[in-house]
């Protein structure tokens, strides 16, 4: 059955699914100007979930993790719903793959007519990958005029990479906290995400960050400069240039920061950020690249490119993910004079750009300016964020509200006035969206951040039904917690390494040390939840006495000779007070941040 229940700020909420026989009927944006296939309920008869489970195990790896603690075996898309292999619909408002929607069908006409013509490699002549050259760059400001055709976001970051170095012939990168640049051996190392003591903590992080130097996140929630401060954009500058004097004074090739950090949180930048951070790389010999791989083709609703918002032209920018809407394609697009240093290389890519890659790019710039999508995604995202406001207003769990078009993050506290994460409410609700109907991600440094990124195709009853979700879910986690019912149980290794990371970025590096040595003898019985442990941890250290050790700032934020605080007795500058970190006193010494260390160096 279908129903439409109402919340208390009246926002309505379709909780329930379609019948195996319903179909959708609702014209979104797309269904104005192009037949599309109805998104009804497949009848799916090949080997069951438990099957598939067992043959991943069997064949694949470990390390190929999949979502949910019940994964979620999806068998059919239309559009910006997918179904599983019951015949459940679910809302997806998570994969900015499928950009334009699941199965678009004039992505799906165009690589069916390619594939059926020819497929090969750029040596040879075609004309789908110059005519979608040109349209690609149609799209950029002028100065924007080489392309590179690859297969993958993190392909295309590796090569942006290889190119700045290869035209400064220096060998330095300077990326952000929190970054996430893909999976090869140099973006593992730029992705910062994945370094020991995280979430998602990569064992071989550090051997893939040969010269890669870490910045600060411009964080408004947490860093030194918080929402509203007029100082921050160059405040945060003032951070990445500090890097760079510090590490690779005379040997910085580039600076690569994603144009809104994604897997660290939606991390929206203070205006004017990335304006002011170009001017310092610039001035120091190095070269801009934007990763645009997650927010780029018309998401941020304000621009075509998430660049655009900051108001600034980088020297090199990649694209991925929903370039093909799914179809492997990926691009590096550069200023001509840095391209021309890397003529001698005689780079190949053998199935980048060929003409069913290109044609499927083809069809999603089509669609987006026929469809008026960047617009859908401007007018569907702004009333996405006033119904979230909303739902933070009435909801104590919410602590922050942030995004630009469909690229939004929801982060939830232990309570919504402090800085304490609730990854453990985090978990429970993104497991309890799923069983509503809804597909949402999660992430930032401590798992607590909702991430919400739906193809750009959704309609407002869409994003009625994803608030109503959450609202729904923030509500029952909140009634088990006043019940006294632990509504999630992460396992013990995930919480120790959430703890080690909160510790370790809130000015707590001695207790962070301790703590690694002693995870071993913490057992998942033993208090596992993260808030629990931390309060515990925090607890103990000031009742002891040991909170007034030297505190070791490593991977956190630092200041500026001139910042609050002054310098501290080894002539570094010290923080200033009221920092995240609740436990910490008035009279306690706030030792240097060193947001400049080797990332070859970090070992938790």
């Amino acid at each position: 059955f279908f129903f439409v229940s109402t919340f208390p700020s009246g926002i309505p909420s379709t909780m329930g699914g379609l019948r195996r026989s319903e179909s959708i009927h609702e014209e979104g944006p797309l269904l104005k100007k192009r037949k599309v296939k109805p998104a009804f309920t497949p009848k799916y008869q090949g080997p069951t979930k438990n099957d598939i489970l067992a043959a991943r195990k069997q064949h694949l790896s470990d390390g190929q993790y999949t979502f949910y603690k019940e994964p979620l075996m999806l068998v059919e898309g239309a559009m910006q719903y997918i179904f599983d292999e019951q015949g459940r619909r679910y809302l997806d408002a998570y994969s900015n793959v499928c950009h334009i929607g699941h199965c678009h069908p004039h992505v799906v006409e165009a690589v069916q007519k390619a594939m059926a013509t020819v497929l090969t490699n750029t040596r040879y002549l075609h004309p789908t990958i110059a005519t979608y050259a040109e349209r690609l760059k149609q799209r950029f400001p002028p100065e924007l005029d080489t392309v590179f055709f690859v297969n993958s976001g993190s392909e295309a970051n590796d090569l942006a990479v290889r190119l700045a170095r290869v035209h400064t012939q220096r060998s330095g990168v300077v990326a952000l906290q929190h970054a996430y640049h893909g999976t090869t051996a140099v973006c593992t190392g730029l992705s910062t995400c994945l370094a020991p003591g995280t979430g998602g903590g990569c064992i071989d992080w550090k051997y893939c960050a040969r010269d890669i130097w870490i910045a600060p996140c411009p964080d408004l929630v947490r860093g030194a400069f918080r929402k509203g401060d007029p100082k921050a954009a160059e405040g945060y500058a003032d951070m990445v240039q500090s890097t760079i004097q510090s590490k690779c004074p005379d040997d910085v090739a580039a600076f690569i920061a994603e144009s809104i950090q994604g897997v660290g949180g939606q991390v929206v930048y203070p205006p004017g950020y990335l304006k002011a951070v170009y001017e310092r790389v610039r001035a120091a010999g190095g070269v801009c690249i934007a990763d645009e791989v997650q927010v780029g083709f018309g998401r941020t609703g304000q621009g075509y490119w998430g660049f655009e918002t900051q108001g600034v032209v980088p020297d090199i920018v990649t694209l991925g993910k929903p370039i093909g809407n799914g179809f492997p394609l990926a691009a590096v697009v550069v200023k001509r004079h840095i391209a021309r240093s890397f003529d001698d290389c005689q780079y190949f890519n053998t199935a980048g750009g060929n003409p069913v890659s290109c044609a499927a790019g083809l069809a999603v710039l089509e669609s987006i300016d026929e469809d008026d999508l960047q617009e859908n995604a401007r007018a569907q995202g702004e009333y996405c964020m006033q119904l979230l406001e909303e739902l933070k207003a009435r909801h104590r769990r919410i602590g922050d509200v942030r995004g630009m078009g469909l690229f939004i993050g929801v982060e939830l506290m232990k309570d919504g006035h402090g800085l304490e994460p609730a990854p453990e409410a985090t978990a429970w609700v993104f497991e309890r969206c799923k069983e509503l109907g809804l597909l949402i991600g999660k992430g930032g440094p401590y798992n607590n951040v909702l991430r919400i990124k739906p193809p750009i195709c959704v309609t407002r009853a869409d994003i009625e039904f994803l608030v109503g979700c959450l609202a729904r879910a923030l509500q029952e986690e909140q009634e088990m917690e006043e019940q006294g019912r632990m509504v999630v149980e992460p396992s013990a290794a995930d919480v120790d390494l959430l703890v080690y990371n909160y510790l370790k970025q809130n000015g707590f590096g001695h207790l962070a040390t301790q703590f690694k040595q002693e995870t071993g003898g913490l057992k998942k019985e033993g208090n596992p939840y993260f808030g629990l442990k931390l309060q515990s941890i925090l607890a103990d250290a000031t009742s002891s006495g040991r909170h007034h050790e030297h505190v070791d700032y490593e991977g956190a934020q630092k200041l500026t000779d001139s910042a609050e605080g002054g310098a501290g007795p080894d002539g570094r500058p010290e923080a200033p007070e009221g920092g995240p970190g609740k436990a910490r006193h008035a009279e306690e010494r706030r030792g240097p941040h060193d947001h400049g260390h080797p990332v070859a160096g970090l070992d938790p």
